[in-house]
């Protein structure tokens, strides 16, 4: 049996209980839809693998239809079927973000293959991104307008989870050809967005991670007897920054960052920056 479900999306009632019949009778649970507005409801309600969806309907057509399902969901694989064979149609179906396209009238024998064959990419392509959320690398891929073309689970929650104003500042970097390679908002729940590569396609892969400093700078306090102060100098030590650094970022002079580092060696049992990094990064992972 395929444990799979699929949303059927036409307006024409004949061909629906048509696809009906040929993807039940290869084992696959069916929804169906007669407008675009209809499947947009339905997969508010019902969670599908993929969509078969006719490109041209009245009202909202397939094109504007997958372009606003993909908003929603981009991993949900949606292949076009219509009687609309030429090029130009075919290139809009894939622009708005089709990952196949079939020409009524369609064989069967083509539609099963094709729908088994992009319902097993998209359950890998989901499970790679489950391993890369399980081990901590939240990443996703934008263009160069700062729209995101695909994200691991966590990381589009982070991204969610971030003010109209942040999400501006995102954009801005990606737009920008100086940007820096990294790109950190908030201050005590830090966001960092690193860069790792521009690819092949002019999109760009960036990784995010998404720090509690309240709760890491109270875990150094605890975890190595040392004072809230010093716990925020040693946290800002362990990611590398400079004393004038670390007084920028508490507003206080490189002199009393240099006092407080004394202070933290001595309680720690060590003489320099490294070996008080090492012990703090050992508490915080």
């Amino acid at each position: 049996m395929n444990d799979a479900t699929l949303l059927l999306v036409d307006d024409d009632v004949a061909t629906l209980e048509l696809l009906q019949a040929v993807l039940t009778d290869a084992s696959y649970d069916t929804v169906v839809a007669i407008s675009g507005e209809q499947a947009i409801e339905t997969l508010s309600l019902k969670v599908v693998n993929l969509i078969l969806l006719d490109a041209m309907m009245p009202g909202m057509d397939g094109f504007e239809t997958c372009k606003q399902i993909k908003a929603k969901h981009p991993d949900l694989p949606v292949i076009f079927m219509t009687g609309l064979g030429e090029t130009e149609h075919m290139v809009a179906g894939f622009d708005a973000g089709g990952v196949d396209y079939l020409v009524k009238p369609i064989n069967h024998t083509e539609l099963l293959a094709r729908v088994k064959v992009h319902i097993n990419n998209a359950s890998v392509t989901q499970k790679t991104k489950h391993a890369l959320d399980y081990s901590g690398q939240y990443l996703m891929s934008l263009n160069s307008e700062g729209h995101i073309l695909w994200r691991t689970d966590k990381a589009q929650a982070i991204i969610t989870a971030l003010t109209a104003k942040e999400r501006g500042l995102v954009n801005e970097w990606i737009k920008d050809p100086q940007r820096a390679s990294q790109l950190m908002l908030q201050h005590d729940n830090t966001l960092t967005l690193t860069l790792l590569e521009q690819q092949e396609d002019s999109s760009y892969l960036v990784k995010i991670k998404s720090q509690d400093l309240k709760l890491e700078k109270q875990t150094l306090k605890n975890k190595l007897k040392i004072t809230r102060r010093e716990a925020e100098v040693l946290f800002w030590v362990a990611q590398g920054k400079t004393d004038w650094e670390i007084s920028q970022i508490l507003s206080i002079s490189d002199r009393t960052v240099n006092k407080h580092l004394e202070q933290i060696y001595r309680k720690l049992g060590v003489n320099n920056r490294t070996s008080a990094t090492s012990k703090a990064l050992l508490v915080l992972n």
